[in-house]
């Protein structure tokens, strides 16, 4: 999860946007791969008491606030910079993605599936191919 991914999955639809893996880190998660041993040598994903000291609530619920703080920031950032004011004002046409050296298209052009107009799909107006979900 980051600023920019956010910003992303809004414009592609999303109403919510989660993040678990970047939590972890800003936990201080190592990718010890440990999570379902009970042996976590970070103390983030145990009930071991002798590791689970690595867990300090005091200090980690700061970074992990501090994380999340940023994070929307940059979000923010990044919708001031495109002129958008609300999240609900985002659109694919806010986003480009590189297709080639030298080329890129906004997301409303590399997802023609977007372009389904507001309500289509909940009237059985969309196109078949996305009618059927």
């Amino acid at each position: 999860g980051s600023g920019f991914s956010m910003y992303r999955n809004m414009a592609l639809g999303a109403d919510v946007c989660n993040a678990a893996r970047s939590f972890l880190f800003s936990l201080g998660c190592i990718q010890a791969l440990k999570c379902n041993t009970n042996t976590c040598p970070t103390g983030i994903t145990t009930q071991n008491k002798d590791l689970s000291w690595g867990l300090d609530p005091e200090t980690k619920s700061v970074r992990v606030a501090n994380f999340h703080r940023e994070t929307i920031k940059a979000c923010t950032e990044i919708m001031e910079a495109t002129g958008v004011e609300s999240c609900a004002d985002i659109r694919p046409h806010h986003v480009c993605r590189r297709v080639g050296l030298g080329q890129s298209r906004t997301l409303e052009e590399v997802f023609l599936h977007l372009q389904v107009e507001q309500g289509a799909l909940l009237e059985g107006k969309g196109p078949d191919r996305l009618q059927a979900f």
